[in-house]
């Protein structure tokens, strides 16, 4: 067997386990984001539901300005909670996005280093 088919082979085992890894990855912060995913907004650092966050910012308002104040209330945390959802929907594809974006990147350098060691064989 020769060092460069030795070598091809440890690449392709280390671009399973980096797969095996990034599916782990998504695997484990879906389970754990979906839950809060279509309620929570984050607020001055801390995540809190639709709900309470509306209820924090117009609690207190009674008449005319009550339904101003929700109106707006419910338009900002409509914009928040798409923020968050995109958010952690990067946090989740992130790490996809970028192997696959550095893939042809790697394959490159990969066959680069490959036909170098090829040379260097043939050279000797």
């Amino acid at each position: 067997m020769t060092a460069a088919g030795t070598d091809a082979r440890r690449y392709g085992r280390t671009a399973r386990y980096v797969v095996l890894l990034i599916l782990a990855w998504m695997a484990v912060l879906t389970a754990r984001l979906y839950p809060q995913f279509e309620t929570a907004v984050r607020v001055g650092g801390r995540a809190t539901t639709v709900e309470d966050y509306i209820a924090d910012q117009c609690g207190t308002r009674l008449g005319p300005a009550a339904e101003t104040c929700l109106a707006a209330a419910r338009r900002k945390a409509g914009i928040q909670l798409r923020q968050e959802q995109a958010r952690s929907v990067l946090i989740v594809v992130a790490p996809a996005m970028l192997y696959l974006l550095c893939l042809p990147l790697a394959h490159v350098a990969a066959a680069r280093w490959l036909r170098a060691a090829k040379q260097r064989k043939n050279a000797s």
